[in-house]
C-alpha cells in the first residue's frame, strides 16, 4: 500500500497540459493514495496531485527540495518548537508550511538557519511573532 511518505506533492492539479510527470499521479480518495494514469489527470482539476518519490530524479548536488521538510520539527530563534510540518504548499509564488495544528508559516531561504537532516529539524528565524 502507498503511503504519504513514499509520495510527494506536486501542489493543486490546475492544467491538463502536463507532460514532464511520470506515468501515475496520485490523489486522495477515501483516506488512500488512488493512481491515475498522468493523460488522464484532467479529470482531477483541483486535487492536491502526488508523485512516487522514486519516480522523481534526485539533484546531483543533493539539496532537499521543500516537499522533504514535511516531517520536520520547526524551530524559531525567538519562540521556540513552533511545530510539526504536516503540509508543505507550493502552489503560489510564496511557499507555505502547514503545521500539525493548523497554522501556516512562510518557507523562504532568508529565514531558514539550518537544517539538521539526523534529526529532523529546521532552525528559522521568522521576521515576526506568530
Amino acid at each position: 500500500m502507498i503511503t504519504k511518505e513514499d509520495l510527494i506533492s506536486i501542489g493543486v492539479l490546475k492544467r491538463t497540459h502536463y507532460k514532464d510527470l511520470p506515468q501515475f499521479v496520485f490523489v486522495k480518495r477515501d483516506g488512500l493514495f488512488v493512481p491515475f494514469r498522468s493523460e488522464n489527470i484532467s479529470e482531477l482539476m483541483g486535487e492536491e496531485g502526488y508523485v512516487l518519490r522514486s519516480d522523481i530524479q534526485v539533484e546531483e548536488d543533493g539539496l532537499l527540495t521543500w516537499q522533504d521538510l514535511v516531517g520536520y520539527t520547526i524551530i524559531d530563534e525567538e519562540t521556540g518548537t513552533l511545530g510539526l510540518i504536516a503540509h508543505v504548499d507550493e502552489s503560489t509564488i510564496n511557499t507555505l508550511a502547514t503545521l500539525e495544528d493548523g497554522r501556516m508559516l512562510p518557507l523562504h531561504e532568508d529565514f531558514i538557519t539550518e537544517i539538521d537532516e539526523d534529526t529532523r529539524i529546521l532552525r528559522v528565524n521568522l521576521p515576526f511573532a506568530l
